[in-house]
């Protein structure tokens, strides 16, 4: 792509003569916000890693904005990794730690001062800068980490699943305010989650890593309703796929009611019943497929019961 800022070729990363990780090519477009989700374990944390330089592949090249990262140390690249904890200063107030990286750049204390102090009310901190971390809440934390990344203008903001040790309602809130201020900033994001409704609500893209290596890369529309594969399919429960064909949930239909001779179904076990956003949903098991979807159902249906899916008539 013309716009691609950041490209990834032909990388691969073993882990004791293990191969963790294969991704011919990847792309992303400067200003671009990519979630990169999947099953636990299957490198989603090792790739940024390799982009920041934290590790380093057993072959390919990584580029950034046309120049290759081959041999240049962490420090020198143009990316800031945020991890899953804020790890601020605890002996530093707020402006000492948001302007840690611009006191490291040799920035002058006056206007290093001065752009903290703007940063600060960027991330909704103003008249904070003062207090020290003990004295904040966990988002609040979260906050001025993002703000210590932001301050050094760098090209490249690696996000390491950043809301995780924040409770459900805090998450919600403060990944809002992160995109509208990523957005606001025209920054350039790769973004880990493990959390599906995040990536596909932060994202303009999203990435989905299985068994090794990239399975599909598109937007959070266009990967719900047209996966590539089964495994994508499966993972974001999403539909079924007879035939090379995808089926999507919405084709579908779950009933209690018994197949008539020669007409077309699946067999359905509940794994999970839970109520959201009015409607009771069945997380079921396709015994057929071995896949698993997500439906609206009743209330009265119970784990472990098995249900039957058809499809709706066209």
């Amino acid at each position: 792509m013309s716009d691609s800022y950041i490209v990834l070729k032909n990388i691969s990363k073993c882990f004791e003569k293990q191969l963790i990780l294969s991704i011919s090519e990847l792309s992303i477009n400067k200003g671009e916000i990519l979630s990169i989700i999947g099953p636990s374990g299957v490198g989603k944390s090792t790739l940024l890693r390799l982009i920041a330089g934290l590790n380093d592949a057993d072959s390919g090249e990584i580029l950034i904005d046309h120049i290759s990262m081959k041999g240049i140390p962490p420090q020198k690249r143009p990316a800031v990794y945020m991890f899953q904890d804020s790890l601020l200063f605890p002996h530093m107030n707020l402006l000492e730690n948001v302007t840690f990286g611009l006191k490291m750049l040799g920035i002058n204390r006056k206007e290093r001062e001065k752009l903290g102090k703007l940063m600060l009310e960027k991330v909704g901190l103003v008249n904070l800068e003062k207090r020290f971390p003990h004295e904040i809440s966990g988002g609040q934390k979260q906050r001025v980490a993002l703000g210590r990344s932001l301050i050094v203008k760098p090209k490249v903001l690696l996000l390491d699943e950043p809301f995780s040790n924040l409770d459900s309602e805090l998450r919600k809130d403060t990944r809002r305010w992160m995109k509208h201020l990523l957005k606001e900033e025209e920054m350039t994001v790769l973004f880990v989650t493990h959390d599906l409704e995040e990536a596909m609500a932060i994202s303009d893209r999203v990435a989905i890593l299985g068994e090794k290596t990239l399975q599909q890369v598109a937007s959070p529309k266009e990967l719900y309703h047209h996966p590539i594969n089964r495994f994508v399919s499966s993972f974001l429960q999403s539909g079924l796929w007879e035939h090379d064909r995808f089926i999507a949930s919405e084709q579908l239909v779950l009933s209690e009611r018994k197949p008539q001779a020669n007409e077309k179904f699946w067999t359905a076990e509940i794994i999970e019943s839970y109520f959201q956003t009015g409607n009771v949903q069945l997380v079921v098991s396709v015994n057929e497929t071995k896949e698993k979807l997500t439906m609206v159902g009743k209330e009265n249906q119970q784990e472990g019961k098995v249900l039957y899916l058809y499809k709706k008539d066209s």
